[in-house]
């Protein structure tokens, strides 16, 4: 059979324990499309393609038959290249083995291409990833000989080629193109993919150009946003001239990397234009907050405060992004006071007013949670609902978020079957909008998950909880903090069950997350070690428990300081775990320390009776 002319470009060839990498794989280069620049300049198998033909997955493709090793070997017989998936595993596996064996004896042995998944090639014993026909060469019989064989290998370990590497080099080996013309071309594509998808995280700030144009000289202020949106256009493409694959490694050049350059450029290079500095440093802010760095949200946010003009919804869709930040930190007075200058930067006679005016409800509705006062925050989130349900056009997707917010609040109230049937509606609603597996869906998963926590069904509230992060891991980066916010969740309802050791490890895996995304100080590293402290002291490792308590400490003094409302729950949980361990005089110590530091804070918080009786139980007898 004439090479260009088969049917399949690859036969993969792999363990069964390895079929999660091999369907990586299988989509990955049937997926691919090769450069522009290649496509028609002549190879081996004629001119190269937009993209590869079909590649072979035995597993998934034969059809079950008593005539296995005939469909087996016609498959090989159509197959360009064979790819193996080396491990361990593969290298055990007589059905690999064979498979390779075959291949050899119809194509050759110079076009068996190796990806080394896990092990070590040449080991022997238990770490040897390579079957005996990858590491040999046929004889002349078409028996495996004792000569070694330097098979071309791919390296998926950690710290080798990395997937994208790998994939390129497996490409240039099929298609028959140089590796680094592929890299290179390939390297400029994904910065332009790069370009696009960071625009797309900022495009608030190009989108919301040209948007607020009032009555008066309809055509001069035209002609402003113009400007406004080309000014703003140059700005990004010079963003994104910096981050050059030429001059630094493309595999650090992250959408953070770019948003922290937007940042600093729109705040020290655009001074002398405020309209598009304003505009830009808003989007960083908002994107910032989005990622769930409250710090670097609140300062761009309030830089384009002070470049924004004193009335309008630009100025009022700032203060109310403000206010959420606020809330975020905890920081009720700066929340009540920022919704407040939002509510007055706006006419009320303008189109726009309506939605403003729900938002507004709506953050009082946040407001009052921080204030503890859940049945009025309950009560402005579901008028807020009801004005957004008045307004003209699609906002199923802020009706969704205000019922889950509604929800929180009733939960708090132990008022779990009102709180279940908004949850649901708000499933239903982002289902209904966006699919089944879409991040809000996944979201409205996650919150009845917690509210069947926060009830005591830790049973149905695992299976949830296992459904909403299978979501997250389909759809999302498998470094987004979702997937590390639902794992805390997870670790926590494992805990509740008993079952400590898979609590813990879905705890350290948020905290790994979190450590990557943010660093190793930022609040949410904390926490995850919090929750983690609990199941370590409910197994009986106390040491452990208070080890993990003291990181958080230490990480909560730099976020928050020494006086702040979670720093009065690690002291309560650190006299918890010393009751348990039976050191009542150290617990009583620190139930009393956070006592007195929850009474500093708010001597009218309707929960510190409750713990000074716990305290003192602690100082009696017993």
């Amino acid at each position: 059979m004439v090479a260009g002319m088969t049917k399949y470009a690859a036969f993969i060839s792999y363990s069964h324990a390895d079929q999660v990498a091999a369907r990586w794989l299988h989509q990955a280069l049937e997926t691919y499309r090769l450069p522009r620049a290649l496509i028609g300049t002549p190879s081996a198998f004629g001119p190269v393609p937009r993209r590869l033909p079909p590649v072979f997955r035995d597993r998934d493709e034969l059809p079950a038959s008593g005539d296995l090793g005939e469909k087996l070997r016609n498959a090989l017989a159509d197959s360009r290249f064979q790819i193996v998936l080396c491990s361990p595993r593969a290298a055990r596996s007589k059905w690999v083995n064979e498979e390779i064996l075959t291949f050899k004896r119809i194509h050759g042995e110079q076009r068996t291409l190796a990806v080394i998944l896990s092990g070590e090639p040449y080991a022997g014993g238990d770490t040897e990833c390579f079957p005996p026909a990858l590491r040999f060469h046929l004889g002349s019989d078409g028996e495996l000989s004792d000569d070694p064989a330097e098979p071309i290998a791919a390296d998926l370990r950690p710290g080798k080629d990395g997937k994208r590497l790998a994939l390129l080099k497996l490409v240039a080996g099929i298609a028959d193109v140089r590796l680094d013309a592929l890299v290179r071309r390939d390297a400029a594509r994904r910065q332009r993919r790069l370009m696009w998808i960071t625009g797309a995280s900022l495009a608030v700030m190009v989108v919301t150009i040209g948007l607020a144009i009032y009555a008066e000289s309809q055509r001069r202020i035209a002609v402003q946003q113009q400007l406004l949106a080309n000014r703003s256009l140059d700005f990004l493409i010079g963003t994104f001239e910096i981050a050059n694959p030429a001059t630094e490694n493309p595999r650090t050049i992250t959408a953070l990397t770019i948003l922290n350059r937007a940042s600093r450029r729109a705040g020290v290079e655009l001074r002398g234009e405020p309209a598009v500095s304003a505009r830009l440093l808003r989007a960083t802010g908002e994107i910032y907050y989005n990622l769930g760095l409250p710090k670097e949200a609140a300062v761009d946010l309030r830089a384009a405060l002070m470049r924004t003009p004193e009335k309008g919804e630009e100025r009022a869709r700032i203060l109310l992004k403000l206010a959420s930040v606020d809330f975020k930190r905890g920081d009720l007075a700066a929340t009540r006071r920022d919704i407040a200058a939002a509510a007055s930067a706006y006419p009320k006679n303008a189109d726009y007013a309506p939605v403003l005016d729900a938002e507004v409800i709506e953050q009082r509705g946040m407001a009052e949670i921080l204030a503890g006062q859940y049945a009025e925050s309950a009560r402005l989130f579901g008028e807020a609902a009801a004005r957004y349900a008045k307004l003209d056009g699609d906002h199923r997707q802020e009706l969704g978020n205000i019922w889950m917010e509604q929800a929180q609040s009733l939960i708090r109230l132990k008022r779990f079957d009102e709180a279940e049937r908004l949850f649901a509606r708000a499933r239903a609603i982002f289902a209904a909008r966006f699919g089944e597996n879409h991040v809000l869906t996944a979201t409205a998963i996650q919150n009845q998950a917690l509210a069947d926590f926060e009830r005591g069904d830790a049973g149905r509230a695992a299976r949830r909880i296992d459904q909403a992060l299978a979501i997250y891991e389909k759809v999302l980066d498998s470094n987004h903090p979702k997937i590390a916010s639902a794992l805390i969740l997870m670790g926590r309802i494992r805990t509740a069950e008993g079952d400590y050791g898979n609590a813990i490890r879905a705890l350290d895996r948020a905290r790994n997350l979190y450590a990557r995304l943010y660093g190793p100080r930022n609040a949410a590293v904390g926490d995850a070690d919090f929750y983690a402290a609990d199941a370590e002291a409910r197994r009986g490792a106390t040491d452990a428990a208070l080890e993990r308590l003291a990181r958080t400490k230490s990480i909560y003094d730099e976020n928050y300081g020494p006086e702040d409302p979670d720093q009065v729950e690690l002291l309560m949980a650190r006299s918890r775990i010393l009751a348990r361990a039976g050191r009542r005089a150290d617990a009583w110590r620190d139930c009393n320390a956070g006592a007195l530091l929850q009474a500093k804070l708010d001597a009218s918080d309707p929960e510190l009776p409750r713990t000074r009786a716990t305290c003192a139980a602690l100082a009696a007898p017993g």
